[in-house]
């Protein structure tokens, strides 16, 4: 009965609450998650704040104090190395967080995970494109899984994934990221998606919100022309199925604006409709660069200063790959900001922290990536949804099978014909042979029963038509 009146005394005091043992509320992993939040936040300084609002990158295992400074920031993210050196580097980040900072609050390891864990020597799956094309979210919720058995074994608790966008702009340059043209589908895969990851203890991030996918004249990051019914019956769709029957923790903003309103720094995109009309409780975070791009892209914003707190007030949690944030203690201490902003977006990372578990276990397994990563039976897994991926559109003159009685060569066409081609968001390393080529595929199956030729024709990038001829 003691502690009871002294906790309800501190509360009416505005104190920072202990149990008996005097550990604070938020390290006890068995109080509820808005008592742990609430208690962590009062110890925050407004530093320690703002730091929970930005991202941190390092490959360097050896300089991780000289990257975070004895201080713990929201994420971090890293792209250039292999599944092992990521997991021993992960590894060093938590135990640093534990140990090395005030309040030893975690980090959020992230990664790409669109179709593969984003390390060198992780399972590649197909892209996003050929998912959709298996009609089979089932299959894809097993895909996830294992990705997020890779993830967690190499302490990545965040994949920036899956894309929710709309294919209907062939001319834009991202099409293979998304699952396809219609609605429905991209909204049956995205749950089934995100379900694959989030039960393994891994959070989403659907992106990009909202209508990216339609830039004008195929230009990424072109603003997308468009009305409300537009808006609500094909671009929101995918995002309010995903949200209402999947729960990501996460959702990331996207570059362009909608009917010239950038969506960054929007409060009717961010707030109104994210969070009121679609009943997001997670937290928003910028594609890379989208803050700062208020001010240099959109022209939205006169300074940094204002567009930092454009989009904060709109209702973006962290910005990444961008200094903006780092104005936003400053502001608060001239008067120019509110500090219930930081407070409400330092809340939502917090309680995406403590519902993922990273306060009570954040560690991988080092140990275990040989055995996890890239093991066989998720290489198995690849070649069944590359398998239901495959779709015959024609088949005229019933030209398949081939019927290599009937031909005596074979020509491969193109520059991408002998090139291994894995998608975007996947590093491939060529001297580890991980692609097979059409060119290289063809010669391994027929090659000695047939002549295979190859000639590029073009490159991918001029004009130069001298190749044709020979092609």
């Amino acid at each position: 009965m003691r502690i009871i009146k002294l906790t309800v005394l501190a509360l009416c005091l505005g104190v920072s609450v202990v149990w008996a043992d005097d550990r604070p509320i938020y390290k006890d992993k068995n109080a509820p998650i808005e008592d742990r939040v609430e208690d962590l936040l009062r110890r925050m300084t407004l530093r320690e704040k703002v730091g929970q609002l930005q991202q941190r990158c390092t490959w360097d295992i050896n300089n991780i104090g000289g990257t975070y400074n004895g201080e713990s920031f929201g994420t971090a993210h890293e792209m250039n190395i292999s599944a092992q050196q990521a997991a021993d580097l992960y590894q060093k980040i938590h135990e640093y967080m534990a140990n090395e900072t005030r309040l030893g609050i975690p980090i959020l390891t992230s990664a790409e995970g669109i179709h593969g864990i984003l390390q060198n020597g992780c399972t590649i799956f197909p892209q996003a494109i050929a998912q959709g094309s298996t009609w089979n979210p089932d299959l894809i919720c097993q895909m996830t899984k294992a990705e997020a058995a890779e993830a967690r074994v190499m302490g990545i608790r965040q994949v920036l994934s899956p894309v929710l966008d709309i294919a209907r702009e062939l001319r834009w340059g991202r099409v293979e990221e998304t699952f396809g043209e219609d609605p429905y589908l991209i909204s049956e895969m995205g749950i089934g998606f995100v379900r694959g990851f989030q039960k393994n203890g891994v959070g989403c991030m659907p992106k990009h919100f909202v209508a990216h996918g339609t830039p004008t004249g195929g230009l990424n990051s072109a603003f997308v022309a468009g009305g409300e019914r537009e808006l609500r019956n094909l671009y929101m769709y995918p995002f309010a199925r995903v949200i209402k029957e999947a729960d990501p923790v996460a959702v990331m903003s996207c570059y362009s604006a909608y009917d010239g309103i950038p969506v960054t720094g929007s409060s009717y995109f961010m707030t109104d409709i994210l969070r009121g009309e679609l009943g997001f409780k997670g937290f928003a975070y910028s594609d890379w660069g989208s803050v700062d791009r208020l001010k240099t892209f959109h022209m939205a914003a006169p300074s940094t200063e204002a567009a930092a707190k454009m989009a904060l007030t709109a209702g973006i949690d962290i910005d990444v790959w961008d200094a903006a944030y780092e104005t936003l203690q400053g502001q608060v201490e001239k008067g120019q900001l509110d500090v219930m902003y930081i407070d409400r977006a330092v809340r939502r990372i917090l309680t995406a922290k403590f519902k993922l578990g990273l306060f009570d276990d954040p560690y991988g397994d080092p140990k275990s990536v040989s055995k996890v990563v890239r093991n066989k039976q998720h290489v198995e897994l690849a070649k069944k949804v590359a398998d239901e991926s495959a779709v015959l559109l024609e088949n005229k003159n019933n030209i398949l099978p081939l019927d290599l009685s009937k031909y005596k060569s074979i020509a491969v066409v193109g520059p991408n014909g002998d090139h291994g081609v894995a998608g975007d968001y996947a590093w491939v390393n060529p001297e580890d042979r991980e692609c097979v080529s059409l060119y290289e595929g063809i010669k391994n199956v027929f090659g000695k029963k047939v002549t295979v030729n190859h000639v590029d024709g073009c490159d991918w990038w001029s004009q130069n038509e001298e190749g044709i001829a020979d092609a």
